[in-house]
């Protein structure tokens, strides 16, 4: 691992563990191994390196959940293995999955995240074409807002540790939106 990796590795984690406002430069590059001053020289700032460390992040969440359901005709094979994977993402990425959850409420109200708040817009608009195209098959309640689902859905997962409570809540989503 480069020492680029090294430091935004260290990040994820402290992010995960205490939050942007929680961690200082100073911890990251204990954490990392490196002197301060190796951070600035790859992120200006603390603030830039918490914008790749989310961007990262959202790029793995996304990769995971939609490449899960590529190709997949039957829509509703589609919609079970996009939830499955957001499951599975949650489950075995937990710092990542921590990292997004902690800060979602930050970045989608503080103005100095416009384009990370834009970033996550996006991610939940994918999630709210999977919702329409659901419609469109009849599969989906016409009353369904797909964008109010894709919020649903994303702030949902990653608040239980409970073995079998995250495939109850997939199948209380599915009930909530689904014909069938």
């Amino acid at each position: 691992m480069d020492t680029r990796e090294k430091i935004l590795s260290a990040a994820v984690r402290a992010f995960a563990e205490k939050g942007f406002n929680g961690v200082s430069v100073d911890e990251i590059a204990k954490r990392a191994g490196v002197k301060k001053a190796l951070i600035y020289y790859y992120f200006p700032s603390k603030d830039e390196l918490f914008r790749e460390v989310w961007e990262k992040s959202l790029d793995e969440l996304e990769n995971h959940l939609f490449s899960e359901i590529e190709g997949e005709g039957s829509y509703m094979k589609k919609i079970k293995g996009f939830l499955k994977a957001y499951i599975d993402f949650v489950t075995n990425r937990k710092v990542i999955s921590e990292v997004i959850n902690k800060e979602r409420a930050s970045v989608m109200s503080e103005d100095k995240w416009s384009n990370l708040k834009e970033r996550y817009e996006g991610f939940l608009g994918r999630i709210a074409q999977l919702i329409d195209e659901g419609k469109r098959y009849n599969a989906v309640y016409d009353d369904i807002d797909p964008l109010a689902a894709a919020n649903l859905i994303s702030g949902s997962f990653g608040h239980s540790e409970k073995p079998g409570v995250l495939e109850k809540m997939i199948s209380l989503i599915m009930r909530g939106i689904l014909k069938k």
